[in-house]
């Protein structure tokens, strides 16, 4: 193969407010031979769609502050969840032509693993799925469906059961989406409530099934959940006044999964002022990260068997938001922060990961 253009988006500096594109983050180009860059025993991936996620914030920080998420590295590309397709290998595992889901760098060619050696690095082949395209598996099948599958399977399938009322926040997103039609499948008989913060989403969670949808901005939460509660199980996305409303709002021996913290990634807001509501309605609270620990691992197997015929079948739909191209992921990045998107975010690096 001749040499190619490896466009690729650099980490050049810390935001100490929200991200900006071209700022904390640069596009750049360089010419590539993919025949001689070397492996060092992995392989080469051809990207062809990347996910864009809230929690990539976190990333954006100085390595000696600690977090979940591992820092990005100044004068590095990015790397996340995304899809590829093989077309280079020095490991028996993979053969020229697999598709193969991961964490790679945002460039059109990515070496894995590369120098990378973090926690959340990961590989594995995928098959190419009928009626789906492949950028699937960089979103409503990676991160965001594999997260809400998670939290709901490891915590909150057996409460399920004996509870009436759910509530999800910052629901119009790829997780909230996913999880609500994935409730209404499993459990048909649970009452959700579920907030977001424009019309269009509103809209949308109704499209989907919510029984009681409500713009945030505009509505009082706290209001509410008193008039539709009390709440039996809280999916938390946004911690914050959010998380306090639903504090107020919870039953005796109610459950809390706590998600994410939306509130807080950019600006100061997650403070919570209602803990001692914890005790006095004996509430359960699990927090969680995608994929860690022995359990993560058992419920993302169950994922691989349950979830892909779902899909396929539509009751639980894909919702793309599109960006076309990695000189677009920038935008992208930007986007999962200011509520621009409609759908699941994803950069489509090359035509091959968009087509179905």
């Amino acid at each position: 193969m001749p040499k190619v253009t490896n466009g690729r988006v650099i980490y050049v500096a810390h935001p100490t407010g929200y991200y900006e594109p071209g700022v904390h983050t640069k596009y750049v180009e360089e010419q590539l031979d993919t025949d001689t860059v070397p492996l060092n025993g992995g392989i080469l991936v051809k990207v062809l769609a990347i996910s864009s996620d809230p929690y990539m914030r976190h990333r954006m920080r100085d390595e000696s502050i600690p977090l979940f998420a591992p820092p990005l590295k100044i004068g590095e590309p990015l790397d996340n969840f995304s899809v590829g397709k093989v077309v280079r290998s020095e490991d028996p595992t993979y053969t020229p032509g697999d598709y193969v889901q991961g964490y790679f760098t945002f460039e059109n060619y990515s070496v894995y693993p590369g120098s990378t050696t973090h926690a959340f690095k990961h590989c594995k082949k995928v098959p190419k799925l009928p009626g789906l395209p492949m950028s699937a598996f960089a979103g409503l099948l990676a991160l965001p469906g594999k997260t809400a599958y998670q939290g709901w399977y490891l915590f909150a399938k057996e409460k399920a059961k004996t509870s009436k009322t759910l509530y999800i926040s910052v629901a119009a997103g790829a997780v909230g989406t996913f999880l609500i039609e994935y409730v209404k499948t499993v459990h048909p008989y649970l009452k959700i409530i579920a907030s977001a913060g424009t019309p269009a989403k509103i809209d949308l969670l109704k499209s989907i099934g919510v029984d009681v949808a409500f713009n945030y901005k505009e509505t009082d939460t706290a209001k509410v959940l008193a008039e539709h509660g009390p709440i039996d199980i809280y999916w938390d996305n946004a911690s914050g006044p959010t998380l306090d409303a639903a504090l107020c709002n919870m039953s005796t021996f109610g459950l809390i999964i706590a998600c994410g913290a939306i509130s807080s990634y950019n600006e100061d807001q997650g403070a919570v002022k209602h803990f001692e509501k914890v005790f006095e309605r004996s509430l359960s609270i699990h927090g969680f990260v995608m994929g860690i620990g022995d359990d993560a691992r058992r419920a993302l197997a169950e994922f691989d068997k349950e979830i892909p015929p779902l899909v396929q079948a539509r009751n639980i739909k894909l919702r793309e938001h599109r960006f076309q191209g990695l000189k677009s992921a920038e935008q992208a990045l930007r986007s999962v922060h200011t509520g621009e998107n409609f759908g699941k975010a994803v950069v489509i690096v090359d035509e091959e990961g968009g087509a179905a």
